[in-house]
């Protein structure tokens, strides 16, 4: 058998060591996926912020072209005054290699004094459309340079179009712009133009040619306005690109970032952490050790309590007091010994309340069976004698009568305590006058009590209140306690029955000044089964499951049943329901309403176990 010792440390160790090297891949995976974020965050920021450069300075060319435009020497076509204001004013025009005018032939006449044709051109007959056009990058006719024009139209004073007026700018402009923004040592920004040429890029020969296939791909995005992030790998480096279109010219911007200069940090930590979670291994190992060693004896002290009482003796308590997790065991296990006697006790008790409960069913079940089989003959012997008349022939169906409704009344009631167990049993609510319900049933009780030589009075504080309850369970509740009211009180004793508005509330007050009952058993009458009084000296009938279905039926209103009562002097028993309105989708929606009087036979169900 393996030591406690080993036991102990094996587990964990071996927890100790998945926990860690989990935990460290666990971190590893979740810091590179924030940095990768981070980076891909910063480098949409920064293509963000060159898209915004770039449209800035396009727009700022445009702007000024379109103001030349209308000077009076260019509506004029008059080359010279152009060029000598050109020259007047080189640093407004210090960003443009050349400005010239063409007429409506193609033929221009550029500042550096370039003369040719630019009809082969398209932005020349987009300009001439009336467009004012940025370029895609040419090579200039004039100087031999890659450049970008930004051409409007020349308008007469009566706006007819009669030439274009064109500037050029050397793409080292652009690629000034672009470089202005970097990512790390590695990273850097590029641009290509809708044909997917390259307008910039350190490597002058990428473009939709180029024979990688996912920077073809990227390129290909780029040239379609897509904007996104992407990886690919350029030369056995893999890189992170995040690109958006420059919408007025229909070029796209990429931001990239070496993939592995980002990483570089994290590759570091996750070396640092495997070393420091095997260091950490170590020293839990050795710390185990020697802490296993001090717990062990305590333990073993503990398994031999275990041992006595798994042998039967729940006398054993354990001795062992420290403010460890040892003495937190010991202390469990003395918590644990108690339990366990306390729940043989409650297994005894149950024992002899499910015996009760069955002498109480099979009671309940075999005396009215009794009376109505020695009824009926009773029955047979008259009819058989002659002497069967009618006063005794009523007289036998009375009592047949009263028994059949108290084997009807205990059915219902232990159907309605199942449903309610099983969540079956729901309330029909309606907005009604729990006053004129409440004193209705009370009153329809008044001859039968009168029969008992009893006294039933109701009284109210008010004379309405509208709220949401289920009639019919209602009537069931209320005539529940006057049977109980009149089966223990004694002739000429009183029920009162009386209501009390707490504005939020309702109390329903049934009391009597009858027999009582005792404080010590004043708790038992609401659990289901209970009889107060033992089987063979209680003086009425009764299976014990009337209160607890009133009980369970006030609380699914939403409410409370309490009891006060003194022996020898009477019973209250105090309902209270919250007063609360149902839609009037719900009011309306059952097909008939309750009649606010109690059926004659409800009554008798509910009073069957009363016997005269």
């Amino acid at each position: 058998m393996k030591s406690l010792k080993k036991k102990i440390m094996m587990p964990v160790i071996l927890v100790v060591t998945i926990g860690l090297l989990s935990l460290s891949l666990m971190g590893y995976v979740f810091s590179k996926k924030i940095i990768i974020k981070h980076v891909e965050k910063i480098t949409e920021e920064k293509v963000e912020k060159l898209v915004v450069n770039v449209e800035n300075k396009f727009e700022q060319w445009k702007e000024k072209v379109e103001l030349i435009s209308e000077l009076h020497p260019v509506k004029n076509l008059d080359f010279n005054a152009l060029s000598k204001f050109v020259e007047d004013n080189s640093k407004f025009f210090r960003e443009y290699e050349i400005v010239f005018i063409s007429d409506l032939e193609g033929n221009y006449k550029a500042t550096n004094g370039a003369v040719g044709n630019i009809c082969d051109r398209e932005y020349f007959h987009k300009t001439i459309q009336g467009q004012t056009v940025i370029a895609e990058p040419v090579i200039s006719k004039s100087t031999g340079n890659p450049i970008i024009i930004v051409s409007v139209p020349i308008k007469n004073n009566d706006g007819k179009i009669i030439g274009l007026l064109g500037a050029t700018v050397n793409l080292s402009v652009i690629k000034d712009i672009l470089n202005d923004e970097k990512f790390g040592n590695y990273g850097y920004a590029y641009m290509f133009d809708s044909r997917g040429v390259t307008v910039s890029h350190p490597d002058k020969n990428s473009s939709l040619n180029d024979t990688n296939k996912d920077f073809k791909d990227i390129i290909s995005r780029m040239t379609k306005g897509e904007e996104g992030t992407a990886y690919y790998t350029y030369y056995g480096e893999k890189k992170l690109v995040s690109f958006k279109p420059v919408k007025s010219i229909g070029w796209s911007i990429g931001m990239s970032a070496n993939y592995h200069e980002m990483t570089k940090s994290i590759e570091l930590l996750k070396k640092f952490d495997l070393l420091s979670s095997i260091s950490i291994i170590i020293l839990i190992a050795v710390l185990l050790y020697f802490l296993t060693n001090i717990c062990v004896k305590p333990i073993n002290k503990l398994k031999e309590y275990m041992e006595v009482a798994a042998k039967g003796d729940l006398t054993v308590q354990s001795d062992i007091k420290s403010n460890d997790e040892i003495g937190v065991l010991s202390n469990r296990f003395n918590t644990l010994i108690k339990e366990n006697k306390r729940l043989i006790e409650e297994a005894h008790e149950y024992d002899k309340l499910k015996t009760e409960f069955f002498s109480n069913i099979s009671h309940e079940l075999k005396t009215p069976l009794n009376i109505i089989f020695s009824t009926m003959q009773l029955m047979t012997v008259h009819s058989n004698n002659g002497q069967l008349d009618s006063n005794k022939l009523n007289k036998h169906i009375s009592l047949v009568n009263q028994n059949s409704y108290r084997l009807l009344r205990l059915v219902n009631n232990l159907i309605d305590i199942t449903k309610i167990d099983s969540g079956f049993k729901n309330l029909n609510l309606k907005n009604k006058n729990i006053v004129e319900v409440v004193e209705n049933i009370t009153l329809s009780t008044v001859e039968y009590v009168k029969s008992k030589s009893r006294e039933i009075i109701f009284d109210t504080e008010i004379e309405e209140k509208i709220m949401a309850f289920d009639l019919e369970q209602m009537e069931r509740i209320i005539l529940n306690l006057i049977s109980n009211a009149v089966k223990f009180t004694n002739p000429n004793d009183k029920i009162e029955v009386n209501i009390y508005d707490k504005k939020e509330s309702i109390l329903i007050s049934v009391k009597d000044t009858g027999i009582g009952i005792s404080e010590d058993k004043q708790k038992k009458i609401f659990e289901r089964f209970r009889q107060v009084d033992p089987l063979y000296i209680r003086r009425n009938e009764g299976s014990g499951i009337g209160l607890s279905l009133v009980k369970s039926l006030v609380e699914m209103h939403g409410g409370n049943v309490c009891v006060k009562s003194k022996y020898g002097e009477g019973t209250e028993f105090i309902i209270e329901l919250p007063v609360k309105l149902v839609s009037k989708e719900e009011d309306e929606s059952s097909i008939e309403d309750f009649v606010p009087q109690c059926n004659v036979e409800k009554i008798h169900i509910e009073f069957s176990d009363i016997y005269s």
